[in-house]
């Protein structure tokens, strides 16, 4: 969970009390220490570290493949999860710059028959989460959510059938999907599939010679396998899953390694891609730690910064516990690299997040990394609507409290209105809705 202090809020607000994570001090020094305790505990994969702007560490740990006892090292080719939507979001800013697009056009400018109800959606709409678009656009008849492979056209009819969370412009959720149109808009505006234009507009300007999409040809002796939930292919890697589906088009299936990504970085901070307005717009909306990942094993926690960044990636995320344990291993880097102590100390000062509008709600995170109700305000919102102390919180308006939750609250409270939760109380999935009441 993206909180790196204790927020204290009014009665009218919220607290998020963050666990500090577990473990000894991280320093720049101790990092190969700490790294070889993470391997006892389980953990394969790379990091990366940079420190004004020079690489300070970077090295591959356990098995990028266990049955040919090959291991993982700083060039290790692995799966990169959701990515790729950053890719995708400096591709349509390119077409901006270039003059083939505007972010205020109507979808309906690219694609014919769109439904009434999605008439009013634009390419900003799409980007910022406020397209009403779901997460995905699977069906239950494909065999596989991620690899089964389906066209742009046929995308594109599955989305355009799909209901809408809300109204365009009404609500914020993020979701694959809109990337996935997006990715359909690139190659419309460009006359190029995604990947030759990313790959020559993207890719080679950065410098980047190591990433590309599922199905590519990689050497076994490169490749990670991934340890996960979910098996696709045999060996389970990239190259194996044939190529990328427009299910996950411009929001996943790609491949990359970790000095490929820290170019990436490096490329768009030094404006190598975009205009200076276009590089400011970008950047704006990418700060603090991004996690990325799929039930194939394959899990990507970092930062952006490349003046002072940490990559963390692994091919063996098995279980929820260690997918825990990896995001508090990225937490206790993403503090050390920006010069806070990891254990110990005072507490941070309180962060305040301002809003018109009032739930009524403390939340405190659990060992899970799910927010849970530890305290109802009488004569709140949270209680006349029914939100009760233990409540974990799953969702807010179809977005998910995994990664920042104290965003995800200002967001949702910014306009008084009517909040759908979902929560699971008493191992049950219920769906609440919430009228913030005003200040």
């Amino acid at each position: 969970m993206s909180v790196d202090a204790p927020v204290r809020i009014t009665e009218i607000q919220v607290e998020i009390k963050a666990n500090q994570p577990d473990g000894p001090p991280l320093t720049f020094d101790g990092l190969e220490t700490a790294m070889d305790l993470a391997v006892k505990d389980g953990f394969e994969g790379a990091l990366l570290v940079t420190q004004g702007g020079e690489i300070v560490f970077a090295k591959g740990f356990g098995f990028a493949n266990r049955e040919l006892m090959l291991k993982n090292n700083i060039d290790t080719v692995f799966g990169i999860g959701s990515q790729p939507i950053d890719f995708t979001h400096v591709a349509i800013l390119q077409l901006k710059d270039q003059g083939k697009l505007q972010l205020s056009d109507l979808i309906s400018k690219f694609f014919s028959d769109v439904p009434d109800d999605k008439k009013t959606i634009t390419i900003e709409h799409l980007m910022n989460g406020q397209s009403g678009f779901p997460d995905f656009h699977d069906l239950p008849t494909d065999q596989n959510k991620d690899h089964s492979w389906i066209d742009r056209d046929e995308a594109i009819r599955r989305m355009f059938d799909h209901k809408l969370l809300f109204a365009p412009g009404k609500g914020e959720a993020h979701s694959h999907s809109a990337w996935g149109m997006l990715a359909a808009i690139v190659e419309i505006a460009s006359g190029q599939t995604y990947q030759n234009y990313t790959t020559q507009n993207l890719f080679k300007p950065a410098g980047m010679v190591d990433t590309g999409f599922y199905g590519d040809d990689v050497s076994e002796n490169r490749v990670a396998v991934g340890y996960g939930a979910l098996k696709s292919s045999e060996p389970n890697s990239p190259p194996h899953w044939g190529k990328t589906s427009w299910l996950v088009m411009g929001s996943g299936g790609q491949v990359s390694t970790l000095p490929d990504l820290l170019r990436w970085e490096q490329a768009v901070h030094d404006g190598k891609l975009l205009s200076a307005e276009s590089t400011q717009y970008f950047l704006r909306r990418h700060k603090g730690l991004a996690l990325d990942g799929s039930m194939f094993g394959f899990e990507f926690m970092h930062s952006y910064d490349p003046n002072s960044l940490f990559m963390l990636i692994s091919n063996a995320v098995e279980t929820k516990e260690k997918r825990q344990r990896f995001k508090e291993l990225g937490q206790r880097l993403h503090q050390l690299i920006a010069g806070r102590s990891t254990t110990g100390g005072a507490a941070p000062e309180p962060r305040t997040v301002q809003s018109k509008f009032s739930l009524g709600i403390l939340l405190e995170e659990t060992s899970s990394g799910v927010p849970v109700i530890s305290q109802v305000v009488p004569g709140s919102a949270a209680e006349r609507d029914g939100l009760k102390v233990g409540d974990k919180l799953i969702s807010a308006n179809g977005r998910l409290f995994e990664d920042d939750p104290v965003r995800l609250l200002q967001s949702v409270l910014s306009e008084g209105k009517q909040i759908s939760f979902e929560i699971e109380r008493s191992g049950k999935s219920i769906e609440l809705r919430v009228t913030p009441n005003p200040r």
